[in-house]
């Protein structure tokens, strides 16, 4: 399974695992940080990224992946 794949199961709710990024359906994690979760049914991603808590670069990819497969791009702490 691709990265791209797992994320998409994330946003559709499915549970998936790539290599250093899964999901129960529910939440997101890369390395086993809780990058993205579901709030009242819309799909977030918390901003590990340079331009926010920056943590690595593969968690960064993973956020900005998710954010391109349609989850909302939040402030860690939101």
């Amino acid at each position: 399974m691709t990265n791209k794949k797992a994320v998409q199961s994330f946003i559709r709710g499915i549970h998936a695992q790539a290599g250093r990024i899964w999901t129960d359906g529910e939440n997101l994690f890369s390395y086993g940080l809780k990058i993205g979760e579901t709030r009242d049914g819309q799909k977030v991603v918390f901003n590990y990224t340079a331009s926010g808590e920056y943590r690595s670069k593969t968690t960064s990819t993973h956020v900005r992946l998710a954010e391109r497969c349609g989850a909302k791009l939040i402030e860690v702490g939101e």
